[in-house]
């Protein structure tokens, strides 16, 4: 038997340099994928990038007279509908009021974005709501979404199925409209850049019945699994890493992103209707933002911490795997040389 493990042994270092060279190659194509596929200060109109511009050198604060578009992009299926959608369940956070009360005693989220733009649909979502549309048309998600262990994971599910059916800017309660949305409906998706690595999902775009979206719908289910840590059961199952996941998924997929790529240097305007962009920083962050931000991560745990560190110290992702493949290997040394040892002890006997 230890011969057998001898001879895996001796090739598992290169197996294991192997897949994290592997993994690193697939996440370095991914990111470059997301920077290729950015939108651009040229792909708005000109008077409205020039108002973008001119905001940020003099410091204008929200209630700026943002420029309105003359031909507003039609509701089309091959663009994002001007629908906005937020999700609110009661009392969901009650255990991390501490935190932030935001959904639970309300937001002026759906207000201001109203504000900014008169003319959208503004949905917010409610439990009961959620569930109908469920039991309406995709019935068949109902088993897993009750089976849901954190009440979370129900909400995010909820984002992608509104999304798929009716199409436009799904938000997270905490994040609010500082400026019309309209340049950001001419394509058919877009999710907002993440750091260090992917995409988020607290905000996110689409037209309606995309296929990245159908795909993110199909495999709910089968990441339904319990990672022992509410954070990473969360982030993983339905989250953040769900969402790039997915969106890495259909990138490499035969099928998916790399034929409806984003070439740069072409106009997105002509692009294929399934394309996939990425909303950069700048216009996700303080800088041009579109939207503003208030503190959030009410779905967090105290395991959250560890998970964050780890984000933030990314070489960590391929030291842990190393350093679990040297206690494995130490801990069957000591094995070997103990056995070897009680044979040289019964030989003296």
């Amino acid at each position: 038997m230890l011969g057998r493990y001898g001879r895996l042994l001796k090739y598992t270092p290169l197996l294991l340099v192997v897949y994290i060279l592997y993994i690193s190659r697939r996440q370095q194509l991914f990111e470059r994928f997301l920077a290729n596929s950015s939108i651009e200060f040229s792909d708005f109109p000109p008077v409205y990038a020039d108002a973008l511009v001119d905001a940020q050198k003099e410091n204008k604060n929200p209630d700026y007279k943002w420029p309105k578009l003359a031909n507003p992009p039609p509701e089309e299926q091959t663009t994002i509908p001007p629908n906005i959608h937020f999700i609110w369940f009661p009392n969901l956070y009650h255990e991390h009021l501490d935190v932030s009360q935001i959904p639970a005693i309300g937001s002026d989220a759906p207000r201001l974005c109203r504000e900014h733009n008169p003319d959208y649909n503004i949905w917010t979502w409610n439990e009961t709501a959620s569930r109908q549309l469920l039991e309406d048309h995709y019935s068949w998600f109902i088993p897993t979404y009750d089976a849901y262990r954190y009440p979370i994971q129900r909400v995010d599910a909820i984002k992608y199925f509104v999304l798929y059916h009716y199409g436009g800017v799904y938000m997270d309660l905490d994040i609010a409209c500082r400026r019309p949305l309209d340049p950001l409906l001419p394509f058919p998706a877009w999710y907002p850049k993440a750091t260090p690595f992917g995409v988020n999902n607290d905000l996110m775009a689409t037209r309606a019945r995309h296929p990245l979206t159908l795909l993110q719908l199909k495999q709910l289910t089968p990441r339904n699994k319990n990672l022992l840590f509410p954070y990473l059961t969360i982030f993983w199952s339905t989250g953040p890493q769900f969402t790039s996941d997915l969106l890495k998924m259909w990138y490499f997929a035969p099928w998916g992103g790399q034929s409806r790529e984003y070439i740069p240097g072409t106009s997105k305007e002509n692009s294929d209707p399934d394309t996939v962009y990425c909303l950069p920083l700048p216009f996700y962050s303080e800088q041009y933002t579109f939207f503003g931000h208030s503190p959030g991560g009410t779905w967090h745990g105290d395991d959250v911490k560890v998970v964050l560190w780890l984000v933030d110290h990314p070489l960590f992702f391929g030291i842990i795997p190393v350093g679990v493949f040297v206690v494995f290997m130490s801990a069957l040394r000591l094995r070997r040389k103990r056995g070897n040892s009680g044979v040289e002890g019964g030989k003296l006997n």
